[in-house]
This record gives structure tokens, sequence and C-alpha cells, in this order.
């Protein structure tokens, strides 16, 4: 699925409920890593939206896809914890969590259940607590009604752990230290639920269980009435900004980021385009006037027009300098202004000001942040990866990213370069990879390790290809990537071609006079 797809209907859960102490706890666990859809991050209980929640039965809904909505919260929340938010027949945890295994093995619907069950949802245990749009440049959207709904002490959570792991009962200033630290990573809507359950529960109206005053935090935001939120915020202080750029599919988005509270260093600012240019300019207008933002630089990976689109602009526009590799700066000539020359190991430290963990971007006692610029060639000559040290977290530009796959052209990179700077991010201590190009990616170690392997799977293909007898590219390239289209094969042979560069100077492959190839 692309990012241009019509995003599919969902529902969420909220679970509330008072601790012994009096203080409000919400319900949140960890997408099992597996699961195609955001793994790894932490969410409330909830999932898309079935045909058949249309067909159960929902009291006192105000509409059709009203109660098509409740049902599927209810549904979602029974499949994942195993709690059931209606009355039935189902009055134990055993009871419960048995129909549930019936029901996730498909021996029953949940429509059976409800009927075998005397199952009544009633829609005014689902507070509204607004409608989120995954933004652009993901692989997978969703149309997401959240609601909030309290839960009693006669059931408890058991989560399936093949979606969800590591459920806890937590209080919204515990959920935004842990956020601040790094230690879970939230999406747009469960971040600003958060916010606005701190909100609540730093007000009477929490003491009071006044659920209307949450439900008004909860839709006090403007992605919260169903436009995609126009940015992701990673960790505090540190941005994604995803805008339109000629890239390569399945890719339509480049990811712009940027860092800080007051200073502000911005990555990649990539759009030609000038409407997209308008958002992100729209973007630093609003933290201006916020907080007095300024742009302190500009930062760009590597040359390529899908990352350096905006930046002449946004210099233009914001009188902020730019920084590049001088590789970089050679390549793109007149196009952009390179006023200061970025090498491995430069540094910068963007001093932080913010103090509001509620409202601003930055928790107490922040150290702010510390930009550390990275030289890993291979895509390109002078592309810089920056690892930023309080968060963790690498900003790889086309290094690794999050949809697509990574090109190496002959022409402009080097494969055996590519895969020494894969070598070298290991040595980092990355928490998180922030791509030029779809979402961010969890368990790093992980995905540059699959990143070599794929490199090498492809050099032992062409190898294996040879041994065979297939003696020029167009013959690799059919056989290596039998399984792409046909009309990607051009790409397909670039990335054959640097393969072959990398094992003719290796040795392992020999080029005949007339242009045949020959294993060693």
């Amino acid at each position: 699925m692309t990012s241009t797809a019509i995003p599919k209907y969902a529902s969420a859960v909220i679970l509330l409920r008072p601790d012994q102490a009096g203080d409000w706890r919400f319900f949140w666990a960890k997408r099992a890593e597996a699961t195609p859809f955001l793994g790894g991050y932490h969410a409330f209980l909830g999932g898309r939206r079935d045909p058949e929640d249309s067909q159960v039965a929902v009291c006192h809904a105000t509409d059709a896809e009203h109660a098509a909505q409740c049902a599927c919260a209810a549904r979602e929340v029974f499949e994942e914890s195993g709690v059931l938010l209606a009355e039935s027949r189902l009055t134990t945890t055993e009871s419960r969590l048995a129909v549930r295994a019936d029901l996730m093995a498909g021996r029953l619907t949940f429509a059976e259940v409800c009927a075998r069950f005397a199952v009544t949802i009633d829609a005014r245990r689902f507070i509204p607590a607004g409608r989120w749009v995954t933004p652009v440049g993901v692989p997978r959207r969703y149309d997401t009604t959240f609601f909030i709904s309290q839960l009693d002490w006669q059931q408890e959570p058991h989560l399936w752990a093949e979606e969800m792991v590591d459920g806890q009962w937590v209080t919204p200033s515990e959920a935004l230290a842990a956020w601040a630290r790094g230690e879970v990573r939230l999406v747009p809507p469960t971040l600003h639920s958060v916010r606005s359950l701190f909100r609540w529960t730093s007000e009477a109206a929490a003491q009071q269980a006044d659920f209307e005053r949450l439900r008004f935090l909860f839709h006090d935001h403007p992605a919260a009435q169903g436009a995609p939120p126009e940015f992701i915020e990673l960790a505090p202080g540190i941005v994604t900004f995803p805008v339109r750029t000629p890239t390569l599919p399945p890719a339509t988005h480049t990811n712009c980021y940027v860092i800080g509270d007051r200073e502000l260093v911005v990555i990649d600012p990539a759009s030609p385009y000038s409407d997209e240019q308008a958002r992100l300019d729209a973007y630093v207008t609003q933290l201006a006037d916020q907080t007095g933002a300024a742009i302190r630089e500009i930062w760009l990976t590597h040359h390529h027009p899908d990352h350096v689109g905006g930046a002449a602009h946004l210099s233009r526009r914001w009188n902020a300098p730019v920084a590049a590799h001088p590789l970089t700066a050679q390549l793109l000539g007149d196009e952009v202004c390179i006023s200061r020359f970025l090498r491995d190991g430069d540094t910068v430290d963007v001093p932080a000001a913010s103090t509001s963990v509620a409202y601003g971007v930055v928790p107490p006692a922040w150290p702010g942040w510390r930009l550390r610029a990275v030289f890993t060639p291979g895509h390109a000559r002078g592309h810089l990866c920056f690892f930023e040290e309080t968060t963790g977290i690498l900003f790889s530009g086309d290094m690794v990213v999050g949809l697509g796959s990574v090109l190496i052209d002959p022409d402009e990179g080097d494969m055996a370069d590519y895969l020494a700077s894969l070598r070298r991010l290991l040595d980092l201590p990355v928490r998180l990879i922030a791509g030029g190009h779809g979402p961010a990616l969890n368990e790093p170690r992980t995905v540059i390790h699959s990143y070599i392997a794929h490199r090498q799977q492809r050099e032992a293909s062409i190898l294996a290809a040879l041994r065979e007898g297939k003696t020029t590219v167009p013959e690799l390239v059919a056989t290596v990537y039998a399984e792409m289209p046909a009309a990607l094969h051009p790409l397909a042979t670039r990335s054959v071609q640097s393969h072959l560069i990398k094992l003719l100077r290796e040795g392992k492959v020999h080029r005949h006079a007339n242009g045949s190839l020959k294993r060693i």
C-alpha cells in the first residue's frame, strides 16, 4: 500500500481508571515488533474496522457510522486485551479469555459472540476523543476514531501477545517522562492524547471526573478533526516535517527535520514546490510567534534534488546559512549557496530554552541537543548522516530509509563505500533511525544488519548467475531481479553495475575485452 491510498477506518480506546491514591492512569502497550503497522511503538488498544462491525447492534449510537466505530472499538479491545466494554453473560475472566481465544482462532465471529452471550454495547460508554488520519509518507494509512472509556476494577487487560506486549497502567506524567527519555515511541495522536490527559489531571476537572472537559482537551488540536497532522514529534524538540518531492516511488515525500526549540537546525528542506515550501514556512513562523524561534542553520545530508529542493528558498526566507559536506557543495555548485563545510565528527550544540512538558517541546532540565556529522559516502560521495547524542536519533538521509529502497548509482555512489558506511553506523549508540523517507525505524542495529545482509545476498546472486553462465548485465538483471517488474529494470541495472564495479575491484569478477563477464 502506498501513502496515497485511501485510509482505512479504525478505532482506538483509551482505558482510564483512578488508582487507590486517586491518581488517574491510562492503559497502553507496545505494539509487537512483527506487526506491519508501527511495530515497536506504544499505543492504545484498537485497530482496523471489520465489515461485520456494522452488523453488531449498538444502543444509543447517533447513526450507523457511530455504531460501527463503537462496535469496532469494543471488538478490538476484546481481541487485544480480553476486556469487554459491554454488559454480557461473560462475567468471569476465565470465560472472557476462553471466548477471546475462540474469536482469535476464527471459531466465532464477534457478532456471534454478541448474540450467544447477550453482549450489549452502549455507545455512551465510548466518549469521543478525536479523529486522526495517518500522515502522508507512510506505507499504511488509517482514519481512526479515538474513544475514552472508564474501566472498573472487575476487569484487567490480558494482552494477546501476537499484537500487543508490555501493557501498563501509567499516569500521564510518567508516560511523558518515558517519551522524553526515549524509552517509548509515540505517533502524533498518542502523544497529543497523553498531553491532553496531563492537562486534565493537572486541573480540578480530573478530581470531579469531568469527562466533558477531557473530551474538549482531546479535540483541542488541528489534526484531531480528521486532517492528517503536518508533522510528527519524534522526541522533545525533534520534529519530522514530511514534504512532497519528486522522489523515487514508492515514496512520495521526503522527511525534513527540525531540531531545537528556540534555536533551530533544519535538516534537508527538500521540496522544490512552492506550496510545500509555504507549509514549512508557516510552521517555522508559528514557532517564531510562540517561542521566538529562529533558524540557526540548515544542514544537508547530500546533494540529490529530493533532499535540497527547498534549501535555497528557506535560506533566503529566514536568512539562514546552509552547511554541507565539501563534496556536496561541489556537486551543488550555484544551486545552493553553502556557507559552511561540515566534515566527519563536526558537532554543534543546540541549547534548550523551553521548560514546559505539557505545552512546550522539552521537559524541565532538558540538556539540549548535540548534533554530530558522520561521513557516510556510498549513496552519494558527500553523504552525511547526523547523530543527535541526547536522544540517540540518527538522521540517516538516504543511507537507511523507512520506505522504499536505497539506490546505489555507479555514477554518483559506490557500493563498497556504502557497505563500509553501514558498518560504521553500527558503532554508534543509535536508538532510532529517522530516514529521508517513510516512518522512523526502531531496532536500528537489526535494520542496519538487514541492509548489509540484503546487499550481500544480491552480490551472492550475481556471482551465482555468473557461475551459471550469464555473461552480460542484462542477463544478470533478468536473473537476479526476476521478481521485479520490467519497468524497474533500468534502476536494477544501475544497482547490478555498482555491485560489479565492487566485484571487479576485488578481483572476484573479470571483464573480457568484448565486455562479457566471468566469475573468477
